[in-house]
């Protein structure tokens, strides 16, 4: 299987990358990437992972990060729609398919 990220996830991806890169450290916000990629990965090899929520969706935590991913299983593909974070705006993500 194969991956792809909404737009709205790619954005919040790059603004956690961001956000360590300039409040913590490259070598975090490196780390933070790399352990993405990771997850990522993970779950092309094993779609059924992490918390079942609505319509099909799961979260999966992204390490050692307060985030998680949101995704769905999709005919071949992971479409990840959040990459959210665990005590920003709670539930924000939950209109999103």
């Amino acid at each position: 299987m194969s991956n792809f990220l909404t737009p709205e996830a790619e954005a919040e991806l790059a603004e956690a990358v961001s956000f360590y890169a300039d409040h913590v450290s490259v070598n975090v916000a490196r780390n933070f990437l790399a352990k993405f990629e990771e997850k990522a990965q993970l779950l092309a090899e094993f779609p059924g992972l992490g918390t079942p929520t609505t319509k099909g969706r799961h979260l999966f935590p992204i390490g050692r990060y307060p985030y998680s991913m949101l995704y769905r299983a999709e005919a071949g593909s992971i479409r990840i729609s959040a990459i959210a974070h665990h005590s920003r705006r709670p539930h924000y993500w939950e209109h999103r398919s």
